[in-house]
């Protein structure tokens, strides 16, 4: 016991060491006096839970399981992921899973546990490098640059902070040295738990940065990092110190919206990324090379898919080649609900708020939606989505057990108002249509239906040749519900994960408010994952509307309601799916699947009756009738369309009714019968194949 004592003292004072010598080597301005009271602020509110941790630790041995299957031995309260990374002699870790629940490598284990480590080739690690790398940026913004920072933190792109600079301009080059440095100096990363007396407590001079850390706290509690001589607000574990960044790149400063601020706010923010090593920051940057190559917006444009305009900012224009993958995809989806019991419905788009009321909408959700005020003052709104239009059809009537499960699906435009910052290509737009469908079912059909989806997110990403895992996200806080309900549907979503029998994994405290959920993360062609599925129970909705069927009792229940998408945004899908195939699609859902090129003479009349035959029998099929090229040159110029196969007719194939084919790829698959090639063609457009070669 003394020994642990003498290791924690000797521990908080070597931390204070660097962080006095950090101070006095690295900061260039001094420190404000609103600075200064917030830093004393943090330290009293550190000691006041540190000595409540003190009274309430307990120390007890433990057994660890590493992702190896070792196990090895530590102590409650004293043994931490990095003094096994240490011991253990494991290099390059970032971040831990406690029990699948993301954990920092200085946070003391509490139980018997599986720990895994991870590191920056792992999503987890790269956040977590990305995170503290933001609070690095924050530290040297305040400083170095005498900014005010008002929030930080990461994305997928990178880190970021958002600031305030007057008179002044950021060299990045001149930014990202001073990082170097400032990580190099090995700052500790002490956190606090706060609640919103904590926090107004300690921002209680910036008005603009409280702001928006009490929009962004969902919990009643949000993670405050000291970095140096500056205050973070994160929401995910950090590394344990800032000299495992080794390298930092500054991308672009751009203005930012705030919202419920129509005006110019004055604020920037400053986007970058940081690396452990020279080696990942070229990794990147390979991966970042080939991200720009396939980039659906610039897909979009060579093919003619879709445009934008500010006519109509945030909604696309799908032109011909454009609305038939979205057609396609449509269909496909239309196929699948055919054969697994979905019956469509139409519902309208504009409705009272006295539906959004009643759902609760308008209470969460109103700042997200366009509203309409018509005669009489009354206001609409156009819907964000289905499900409250989905519970009035289901109480149009009495219904009964016999006709559950009912499965709706709805195809309905959607209109969400997302911040014009916000929006990118396809991928964050304010018009969107998804594959949305609800399920009412007894409790005693959850398991089965809950199964039946996942079967069906399946069927659908094994088409796309996607790899995927599922993360079940258990009950947040706070929450609607019972805590017996909660316990009995995370129950249920897990056995029916167990039964599915693909990878999943625990996603604790991220469900949503309302019910636990799964969600369905992809991985496409370059490695980069993507959620686009779910499948999410909803507890409320059925309360709010008061939905009930009567049972084989003759008594009244209280459906069960699922929330089931598997494409999710067709627009959005539509963008991942461009990037993942680098816009060469697959016969089945390409918008140029035929490209006819004639030799000459008689056989442009031929060519045209090739074309037709192929158009009726529904394919995209096109003619090359430009006389001023050579033949290589249209061949060159319908590989460089991406179109899958090009034949060449001739004189020849004029009188023996067939076709010269080849390949996209360039591949000479011969001169066939025309007949035969369609039928072979048929075939592999109607199994959905993504092979080339018949």
């Amino acid at each position: 016991m003394a020994i642990t004592v003498l290791f924690r003292l000797l521990s908080c004072r070597s931390a204070a060491c660097v962080t006095l010598g950090a101070r006095r080597s690295y900061s260039k301005l001094q420190v404000s006096s609103v600075l200064s009271e917030r830093l004393r602020v943090f330290e009293s509110l550190r000691e006041r839970q540190g000595k409540r941790r003190r009274t309430e630790a307990t120390e007890k041995s433990l057994s660890i399981r590493l992702a190896d299957g070792r196990t090895v031995k530590g102590t409650a309260g004293v043994t931490t992921p990095l003094f096994i990374c240490q011991s253990s002699r494991v290099t390059g870790v970032l971040v831990s899973k406690v029990n699948g629940e993301l954990w920092e490598l200085g946070c003391p284990l509490e139980d018997d546990c599986e720990l895994q480590l991870l590191g920056f080739d792992t999503l987890e690690g790269k956040q977590a490098a990305w995170r503290t790398g933001a609070c690095v940026l924050g530290s040297v913004l305040e400083g170095v640059f005498g900014a005010e920072v008002c929030r930080e933190g990461a994305s997928e792109f990178g880190l970021y902070c958002d600031h305030l600079l007057e008179n002044s301009a950021l060299s990045l080059s001149d930014v990202e040295e001073r990082c170097k440095e400032a990580a190099a100096l090995k700052l500790p990363l002490s956190r606090l738990e706060l609640n919103t007396e904590e926090v107004q407590e300690l921002f209680q001079n910036s008005k603009l940065r409280l702001q928006l850390v009490e929009e962004q706290m969902t919990d009643p509690t949000v993670t405050v990092y000291r970095c140096g001589d500056s205050l973070a607000v994160c929401n995910g574990p950090l590394l344990p110190h800032t000299s495992l960044l080794k390298v930092f790149k500054m991308l672009q400063v751009s203005p930012v919206t705030l919202a419920n601020q129509p005006e110019a706010s004055g604020v920037m923010r400053l986007l970058g990324v940081a690396f452990p090593g020279t080696k990942d920051k070229e990794e990147w940057e390979r991966e970042q090379e080939e991200a720009r190559r396939r980039d659906h917006r610039r897909i979009g444009k060579d093919q003619e898919l879709f445009f934008f305009n500010d006519v109509s900012p945030g909604s696309c224009f799908f032109l011909p080649k454009g609305a038939h993958i979205y057609n396609t995809l449509t269909d496909f989806i239309k196929s699948e609900y055919q054969r697994r019991g979905f019956t469509e419905v139409v519902t309208p788009t504009l409705y009272s708020t006295a539906l959004w009321e009643r759902s609760g909408h308008w209470e969460h959700y109103s700042a997200n939606m366009f509203t309409v005020t018509s005669e009489g003052s009354q206001t609409y709104a156009l819907k964000p989505m289905n499900c409250p239009a989905h519970c009035l059809m289901f109480e149009q009537r009495v219904r009964s057990w016999r006709e559950l499960p009912l499965r709706w699906a709805d195809f309905g435009a959607l209109h969400r108002n997302e911040l014009s910052g916000a929006l990118g290509g396809l991928t964050r737009v304010r018009r969107f249509c998804q594959d949305d469908a609800h399920i009412f079912c007894t409790p005693e059909q959850l398991e089965e239906e809950i199964v039946a989806c996942l079967d069906f997110v399946r069927s659908v990403y094994e088409v796309f040749g996607f790899s995927f895992h599922c993360l079940l996200s258990t009950r947040p806080t706070p929450c609607l519900g019972e805590p017996e309900q909660w316990d009995s549907a995370e129950q249920q979503l897990e056995k029916s994960l167990q039964q599915f029998g693909e990878r999943w994994e625990l996603n604790p405290a991220d469900g949503a408010f309302y019910g636990p959920k799964i969600d369905i993360q992809i991985k496409d062609a370059i490695g980069r994952q993507h959620q686009c599925a779910t499948i999410q129970l909803d507890f409320q909705l059925p309360i709010r509307f008061d939905l009930q069927y009567v049972g084989p009792d003759g008594q009244a229940h209280r459906p069960v309601m699922i929330h089931r998408a598997v494409l999710g945004s067709l627009e959005r899908m539509i963008a991942i799916l461009a990037e993942n195939f680098g816009g060469k699609w697959p016969l089945w859902l390409s918008p140029a699947q035929v490209m006819v090129i004639p030799l000459g003479g008689n056989s442009e009349s031929y060519a045209k009756q090739v074309v037709q035959q192929f158009r009726e029998a529904g394919f995209m099929a096109d003619l090359n009738e430009d006389q001023g090229a050579t033949l290589n040159k249209k061949i060159r110029s319908a590989q460089l369309a991406q179109y899958n196969y090009i034949f060449v007719v001739g004189e020849k194939e004029c009188v023996s009714g067939t076709v010269n084919v080849r390949s996209r790829g360039g591949k000479q698959l011969g001169r066939r019968p025309t007949e035969e090639v369609l039928t072979s063609l048929i075939q592999l457009r109607d199994t959905r194949s993504n092979q080339d070669e018949f």
